[in-house]
């Protein structure tokens, strides 16, 4: 049902019907014009001489269609059959139960009545009748059935073709949908990182025209001109986060309801995460920002990882810390350690002798985990 239209199923069905009821009846007609054509030819066909009264018509015509009958297999396609002869005014000369024999001196009365009957002229009439077991019946609901199957078989093909066509156009449309949207999450990375660098040099210009009186009016040129291109890029990173909207909008639009049980999936995955670290070192807290990190380490960098994680709840004095992250008035400092040689960690140290675990990021994502610390520093003593 989900290939073949219900219209095309039931034309399938009634089709053999009405095919069946509009030929069989044509054929018998066809066939009994055929058969009385040809019955006329042979009707009076007879090596005695009808004139002198050697044979009767009504034994000349009976035997002769009893050997016509007898000669044709097409009469046994039919349940049954009514051959009738009769002069041109209705006596009728076939079938006739019973045709007595004349005797030699006869001859003359059989002569005198086959010349009445031939003057008065022979009317042949063929019927036939086609039952539902007749072979004429069960040969033609055969074909009909047949070439119904076969049409219905051929719809179904096209239907099949056509919606796996439209399956592969679906499919493409979602294929460039997330290329789109991978761009354009690429192009927001540029931009974020972009306003985070001008995000500092305007904080950077703002100390500095506070320390400084000499350059102040160079100093707000600068600044105006700083805030302006924040602005303008702010205004760019909202355009790129509503295309991206829109794409994940299409994408949805398009995409399985399998694949939309995904994302349940993944956060699923990041609560069991988050709660296995919590149960297992006691001395440690994990961010949530932490625990995306470590979800998207290949399996062997998070092997390593969780050794770092593991001697920080042990004994935070022995972790090697590569370098301190901020730090200052009013802000807070992280530290930065090292793990499979590109993986870091960034943690935080808590009083009474416990660790925050910030952020878990590689040397690639080094520029997105330091914007998130500065935009947390703070918070976190706060919290």
């Amino acid at each position: 049902m989900k290939y073949l239209p219900f219209k095309q199923i039931m034309l399938s069905l009634l089709l053999p019907v009405i095919l069946y009821v509009w030929s069989v009846p044509l054929c018998e007609r066809y066939v009994a014009g055929y058969h009385q054509a040809k019955m006329k030819q042979v009707l009076l066909q007879s090596e005695k001489s009808l004139w002198d009264g050697e044979a009767a018509v009504k034994e000349v015509v009976r035997d002769n269609l009893t050997r016509y009958v007898a000669e044709r297999l097409s009469f046994v396609l039919f349940s049954s059959r009514t051959i009738t002869v009769r002069t041109g005014f209705g006596e009728l000369l076939y079938p006739v139960t019973d045709t007595p024999s004349s005797p030699l001196d006869d001859r003359q009365v059989v002569a005198t009545e086959n010349y009445r009957l031939l003057q008065e002229g022979l009317v042949v009439d063929v019927e036939f009748f086609t039952g539902p077991t007749a072979p004429l019946s069960v040969m033609a609901l055969l074909v009909f059935s047949a070439l119904a199957m076969g049409a219905l078989y051929r719809v179904y093909r096209k239907q099949v073709v056509y919606i796996s066509a439209e399956q592969q156009e679906r499919d493409c449309a979602i294929a460039s949908l997330r290329a789109g949207e991978r761009a354009a999450e690429k192009q927001l990375e540029v931009l974020g990182g972009r306003q985070e660098a001008l995000r500092r040099s305007l904080e950077k210009a703002r100390k500095e025209l506070i320390e400084s009186t000499e350059s102040q009016t160079e100093m707000v040129e600068e600044i105006e001109v700083l805030e302006s291109l924040v602005e303008e890029n702010e205004t760019q990173l909202t355009e790129q986060k509503s295309e991206i909207r829109q794409l994940t909008q299409k994408i949805e639009a398009h995409r399985p309801v399998k694949e939309k049980k995904a994302g349940k999936r993944a956060h699923r995955e990041r609560e069991i995460t988050a709660r296995r670290l919590t149960t297992l070192y006691k001395n440690l807290r994990v961010h949530e920002r932490a625990v995306q990190g470590f979800l998207a380490l290949d399996e062997g960098m998070r092997l390593k990882c969780e050794e770092v994680i593991h001697q920080l709840n042990g004994d935070p004095g022995g972790v090697s810390v590569k370098r301190k992250v901020f730090g200052g008035k009013g802000l807070d400092t992280f530290l930065e350690t090292e793990f499979a040689y590109k993986g870091r960690i960034y943690f935080l140290r808590l009083p009474g002798g416990k660790v925050e675990v910030v952020a878990i990021g590689t040397k690639n994502s080094q520029a997105t985990e330091l914007g998130f610390l500065h935009r947390i520093s703070g918070e976190t003593k706060t919290a």
